[in-house]
């Protein structure tokens, strides 16, 4: 049927619209200098608002005649008095309610300022920390299988266990003019022109992420891919793609049109590719400057 043709060549674009755009979904930016000059909550101060009402009803009671008939002038006049002790009680709760709020306020905004100077610092401790809580770096199944992180004063480097080219449909889809669906193989330069594209989203979507939740200057990438070794002979965890991205530069990219391997090209990087054989092994990049990372 023509529509179930339709279907099929419309799912087989959105999965390969999907492996080419990783990139274009980042997580929410935290602005870490805002964060850092924030000020504090302000202290509360003693109101006494109860209690000045209360005494400008007992300096307003003026003894009546009628007063003999609710217990005498006397009996109200103490009743008054009494309303005023509890409206201090009252306002005095009502204050250590309030300091109590604005300690843990403080306690907070001094723990949140005082975190956002140290990554303002390039502390890589503090840089780790915001890693192990933002777990959504790891969470997008299409990035891939794994993503392990090296830390340095102001810089991070990310490794990522990238999915293998199988993750790109082998197999062509379009619609005949008849409506029939043709099936035809991917050419091989193509096939691999989308796996690098795959590779390059992945690159830019970690970067991406990274620039958004950390106040760093540079981070790097660098794309595993599980591949054979020709010096041992065995299937490794092996470098394709590792670039060193720039904030300003990476800033100025809109993501929803560019294509991600062109895009390299504003970054240092190291890549080995060709359209008839796909990814080769290359060297990492490394932080400059005996700059040292831990894991």
């Amino acid at each position: 049927m023509i529509s179930d043709s339709t279907t099929a060549v419309e799912d087989w674009e959105k999965c390969v619209g999907n492996l080419v755009s990783i990139h274009t979904d980042l997580v929410d930016m935290i602005d870490w200098h805002k964060i850092a000059s924030q000020p504090g909550p302000s202290e509360p101060y003693q109101a006494n608002d109860h209690r000045d009402r209360a005494e400008t009803a007992l300096a307003k009671f003026k003894p009546s005649v009628f007063h003999v008939f609710r217990g005498g002038s006397a009996k109200l006049r103490t009743q008054l008095e009494t309303k005023i002790d509890e409206a201090a009680v009252l306002d005095q709760k009502q204050y250590q309610d309030a300091f109590t709020a604005y300690a843990k306020a403080a306690a907070e905004w001094e723990d949140e300022t005082n975190f956002a100077k140290r990554l303002l610092r390039g502390e890589a401790a503090a840089i780790r920390q915001v890693i192990e809580e933002m777990q959504s770096l790891s969470e997008t199944a299409l990035v891939g299988t794994a993503i392990e992180f090296s830390f340095g004063q102001d810089f991070i480097h990310a490794k990522i266990n990238i999915h293998g080219d199988d993750i790109v449909p082998g197999m062509r889809r379009k619609q005949l003019a008849s409506g029939r669906l043709s099936e035809t193989k991917m050419p091989v330069g193509q096939f691999n022109e989308l796996y690098q594209d795959y590779v390059a989203s992945v690159a830019l979507k970690t970067a991406g992420d990274l620039f958004h939740i950390l106040p760093l200057v540079e981070v790097y990438v660098t794309c595993m891919a599980n591949m054979l070794n020709p010096q041992t002979g065995h299937q490794e965890w092996m470098p394709i793609l590792s670039v060193q991205f720039v904030r300003d530069s990476f800033m100025r990219l809109n993501l929803n049109e560019i294509d991600p391997s062109d895009a390299l090209r504003n970054f240092r990087h190291a890549m080995k590719f060709s359209k008839t054989k796909g990814f080769f092994a290359v060297e990492q990049l490394e932080p400059v400057n005996g700059r040292t990372a831990d894991r």
